[in-house]
C-alpha cells in the first residue's frame, strides 16, 4: 500500500502545497520589485540619495537652486533662507508639513528624513525612506508605499488559497469518514448487503478492514440466532405435544365422570372443562405471540381504576390467601387497557412469586401512581432472582430451573407478561430488594385527559 497512500503523507503533502504557494508568492514579490527597478517603473530604496549627490555640488556653489537640475526622481521642498518660505515643492502635503518643522527646527529627529543642501540664498530638503517607491511623481503621491501594497494583496490572495486548501482538505476527510460512518450505520441496522467502498488512505483501510470482519461477525451471529429460534420452535412442538396428550386424557376422564355424575356435581365439572379449554387458549396465544411475531388482538377501553383494582382483587382472592394487596391509587383515574389480558399479565408475576416464596410467608402487591404512570410492585419473600434470571427472566422458555422436573412452569410466564405490558405501552422491571428477595415492577400510563 505504500507510505504514500497514509493520511499523514496527505497531511505534509498538504503543508508542503502551502509552503510551496507562500514560496511563489515571495518570488512573485521580489520579481515585481526586480523588474520593475529594471523597467525604471520603481526606483530602489537608495535611488533618492544617489540622486541628490548628483547636484549636491550645483547647489552649495549657487546662489539660488535651479529647479530645472533637480532629477524628477526626487521628492523635494525649497525654501528661502531670508524668509523661510517654501518657495517650490512637489511633496504631498503630509511631507509639506515636516519639510517645514525639519527646515525651521533641524535637529537629527526632525531631519531623520531629509537631506538637506544650502546654496547662498537658498535651502534644499530632499526627501527619502529608504523603500522602494515608483518612479512617477504622480504615482508616488497616489501610492506612497507600493510594497505594502503588493505585500496586502500578496496576503490576500495567500490566505485564500489556504483557506480553499483547508476545505479541500476537510472535505476529503469528510467524504472518507462517511464512508467509514455508512458502513457503521448498515451494520448497525444488521443490514447483510453491505457494500464496503474504496477508502483513499490505509489507515481508513484498517478500520473498513475490521468494519468488514464485523460484519461478518454479525452474519455468523444473525445465522445463530436464526439457528436458535428454529430450536425454540422445535421446542414449542415438542411442548404442545407434551402437554396436549395428558389434556386429552383429562379432558375425556372428565366428560366421563361428568355423565356418571349426580346434577349436582356436573356443574364442578363444567367449571374444570372451562379451565382446561382457558389452558389450551393460553398456550396458543402464547406460542402465536412468540414463534411467529403476532401482537394479541386487544380490546382496549377506557377503565376506572377502581373498577379494574375490584376486579383484580377478586381475581387475586381467588389464587391464594397468601397475598397482601396494599392499593394506594386515586380513584378517579382511568386507564385505556384490556383490563382481562392485563390482570391475567399481573397474575402470571404473582403465581412466579408464590412459587419462590415459602408457605408460611407472603407475596406483596403494591399499587402507586403518580400523574403519569401506575405501579404495580409485587415482591415474593423467595431467595431473590440469580444473575442470570434478571438478564434473560423475560426470554422464551427460560426458567431457573433447568432440569424443569419439580417445576410447574414452562418458562412462558414473564415472557407474555413483558409482551402484554409493551403493547400498553408500559415496562417491566426485574430486580432484588435490600432483603433479597425478588421484586417485578409493572408500570402503566395512566389516561390524560385534555383540559377544557
Amino acid at each position: 500500500m505504500g507510505i504514500k497512500n497514509t493520511f499523514s503523507a496527505y497531511f505534509v503533502t498538504s503543508i508542503i502545497k502551502l509552503g510551496l504557494a507562500g514560496l511563489i508568492v515571495l518570488l512573485i514579490n521580489v520579481g515585481f520589485a526586480i523588474g520593475g527597478i529594471n523597467h525604471h517603473l520603481l526606483l530602489p530604496a537608495n535611488e533618492p540619495i544617489k540622486k541628490a549627490e548628483t547636484i549636491q555640488n550645483e547647489v552649495v556653489h549657487a546662489d539660488s537652486i535651479d529647479f530645472s537640475s533637480i532629477p524628477p526622481e526626487l521628492d523635494y521642498a525649497i525654501f528661502n533662507k531670508k524668509t523661510s518660505e517654501m518657495i517650490k515643492s512637489n511633496l504631498s502635503r503630509r511631507n509639506k508639513e515636516k519639510a517645514k518643522e525639519a527646515f525651521q527646527n533641524p535637529s537629527k529627529e526632525k531631519m531623520s528624513s531629509f537631506i538637506r543642501y544650502d546654496s547662498k540664498n537658498e535651502t534644499i530638503l530632499i526627501y527619502y525612506n529608504l523603500k522602494v517607491q515608483f518612479a512617477n511623481a504622480e504615482w508616488r503621491k497616489a501610492f506612497p508605499n507600493p510594497g505594502v501594497w503588493l505585500t496586502s494583496l500578496s496576503i490576500l490572495f495567500y490566505m485564500i488559497y489556504l483557506v480553499w486548501s483547508i476545505r479541500s482538505f476537510s472535505q476529503v476527510i469528510i467524504q472518507e469518514n462517511q464512508k467509514l460512518i455508512k458502513v457503521a450505520r448498515k451494520i448497525e441496522e444488521k443490514d447483510l448487503n453491505i457494500e464496503f467502498p474504496h477508502v483513499r488512505f490505509n489507515e481508513y483501510k484498517d478500520v473498513m478492514g475490521a468494519m468488514e470482519s464485523l460484519s461478518e461477525a454479525l452474519v455468523k451471529s444473525i445465522q445463530k440466532e436464526i439457528q436458535v429460534t428454529d430450536s425454540k420452535a422445535e421446542q414449542i412442538s415438542y411442548l404442545i405435544h407434551d402437554i396436549k396428550i395428558p389434556l386429552t386424557v383429562i379432558k375425556g376422564n372428565v366428560e366421563l365422570l361428568k355423565v356418571m355424575a349426580a346434577d349436582d356435581m356436573k356443574e364442578n365439572f363444567t367449571d374444570i372443562m372451562n379451565s382446561i379449554q382457558q389452558v389450551e387458549q393460553y398456550i396458543q396465544e402464547v406460542i402465536d405471540i412468540n414463534l411467529n411475531n403476532k401482537q394479541i388482538n386487544m380490546q382496549k377501553e377506557e377503565v376506572a381504576i377502581n373498577d379494574f383494582m375490584d376486579k383484580l382483587k377478586a381475581e387475586i382472592r381467588s389464587l391464594s390467601n397468601n397475598i397482601i394487596v396494599e392499593d394506594f391509587t386515586d380513584k378517579e383515574t382511568s386507564l385505556f387497557i384490556d383490563a382481562n389480558l392485563l390482570i391475567r399479565a399481573i397474575n402470571n408475576i404473582i403465581l412466579n412469586g408464590m412459587e419462590r416464596t415459602p408457605q408460611d410467608e407472603k407475596v406483596q402487591l403494591i399499587i402507586k401512581q403518580d400523574n403519569d404512570c401506575i405501579q404495580f410492585l409485587i415482591i415474593d419473600k423467595g431467595p431473590g432472582f440469580s444473575e442470570e434470571a434478571l438478564k434473560k427472566g423475560t426470554e422464551l422458555f427460560y426458567t431457573e430451573n433447568e432440569g424443569r422436573t419439580n417445576n410447574s412452569h414452562y418458562g412462558l410466564g414473564l415472557t407474555f407478561t413483558e409482551n402484554i405490558v409493551k403493547q400498553h405501552e408500559g415496562r417491566m422491571i426485574l430486580s432484588n430488594n435490600a432483603n433479597h428477595s425478588g421484586e417485578v415492577l409493572v408500570e402503566l400510563p395512566v389516561l390524560i385527559r385534555e383540559k377544557g
